[in-house]
């Protein structure tokens, strides 16, 4: 059914230069019109490009991963984590579970101490400047038949033992920031994949794994590039071998590196050489922000389903789908975005003004137009700049 609509837009002009390719240097988007992208973290910045196969492409240099385990500590004389990471390779391939794409990424084992210091190397390291595309921390659960992977760094410590410096905080915060969540899709991760009996978890602990991965979030907070973190917790031996929990590391580290793709049906409506463009509303994600008109598909749909039914969800106005376009790729953190471009064409003549409870204007986009007096939504600028060039 179409949306509430609560806001009347007409189309409206935005000041600044017209000479197009008159660029001010200043791009938007944090994105370029070349296709290969190193992939990187953010929350409202993307990295786009156009393809038409596969959803990656080789990144230009080697990206790089963190993978973290700890040593025996209390009564534990054995740490699955520690032979783990002793025995990783520093460079290894890892293949995106969606496509066929594979690339060699490179690995930096580290076997942290089990006390304060341990817990924080990595947000320290972050904070100071350091870099990795994805970091996995792991970890031993003594009580745990099975893998949990942790999302959540809870703000609190509760040692039932000392840690190895012989510290035991029996209730405390632990940096006073309170809680944070890693931004994980975890209904698109699809973790049933990296092993049927590896499940979710948001309550890591009271030890020294919460800590550390309280801390590393905590730090990747103020980061505009930081990267996706996540905390493994492995059984002993016992129940899970060595070979199966690699495996559900490689997997894990796979999805972080590679993130869900998200598809996205965006309506292209031109007049002549100009295309129709609307900004996102003030209470929308990325308001203020332009793009073409459209959503995402609904489990079921088409292309050409889930843009005539976006249409008239966002702007009330009834469409037929036409020539399709191709498709652009833009990525966050946690999510890749497949903008998959479709013309739309009218079936009555435009109003004078539209409906919308989504944006706040809409305007034409011509030749004339300067694409740096907009802030676009992700790879937006180039479809835009393709589409009109073309169209």
């Amino acid at each position: 059914m179409p949306k509430v609509i609560s806001r009347q837009i007409s189309f409206m002009r935005v000041k600044g230069p017209t000479r197009r390719g008159a660029s001010t240097g200043k791009d938007t988007t944090k994105s370029s019109p070349m296709p290969e992208w190193r992939p990187a973290s953010f929350s409202t910045c993307w990295r786009c490009g156009r393809r038409h196969h596969v959803p990656w492409t080789v990144a230009p240099t080697m990206r790089r991963v963190l993978i973290t385990g700890f040593g025996a500590f209390a009564s534990h004389s054995v740490n699955p984590t520690e032979a783990l990471v002793e025995t990783w390779p520093n460079a290894m391939k890892v293949h995106d579970p969606w496509s066929h794409a594979s690339e060699d990424v490179t690995v930096e084992p580290r076997v942290l101490s089990v006390d304060e210091v341990g817990a924080s190397e990595t947000a320290k390291r972050l904070l100071e400047g350091e870099r990795w595309d994805a970091v996995l921390h792991l970890g031993l659960c003594g009580t745990c038949t099975n893998a949990r992977l942790e999302w959540m760094g809870r703000d609190e410590m509760t040692m039932r033992v000392p840690d190895n410096a012989g510290r035991q905080v029996e209730r405390g915060s632990i940096t006073g920031s309170g809680d944070h969540a890693a931004g994980v899709d975890r209904v698109r991760f699809d973790l049933p994949a990296c092993d049927p009996d590896l499940s979710w978890s948001d309550d890591a602990g009271g030890y020294v794994c919460n800590e550390t991965l309280h801390r590393t979030l905590a730090a990747t907070v103020s980061l505009d590039d930081a990267p996706p973190v996540l905390f493994l917790h492995l059984p002993s031996e016992e129940h899970w071998s060595l070979e199966r929990s690699r495996h559900a590391v490689v997997s894990v580290l796979e999805r972080m590196l590679f993130p869900p793709v998200v598809e996205v049906a965006a309506g292209a409506l031109f007049d002549g050489p100009r295309v129709l463009i609307a900004r996102r509303g003030a209470k929308e994600a990325a308001a203020g922000q332009w793009e073409l008109p459209g959503g995402k598909f609904e489990p079921g749909e088409g292309l050409e389903e889930a843009v005539v039914r976006e249409w008239m969800e966002e702007l009330g106005l009834e469409v037929t789908p036409g020539t399709r376009r191709g498709a652009w790729w833009g990525m966050q953190t946690w999510r890749r975005y497949r903008i998959n471009v479709i013309d739309v064409h009218p079936v009555t003549a435009l109003p004078d003004a539209f409906s919308s409870d989504a944006h706040d204007a809409l305007r034409w986009f011509g030749p004339t137009d300067e694409v740096d007096a907009f802030e676009w939504l992700g790879p937006d600028r180039h479809v835009i700049l393709t589409l009109v060039a073309t169209g």
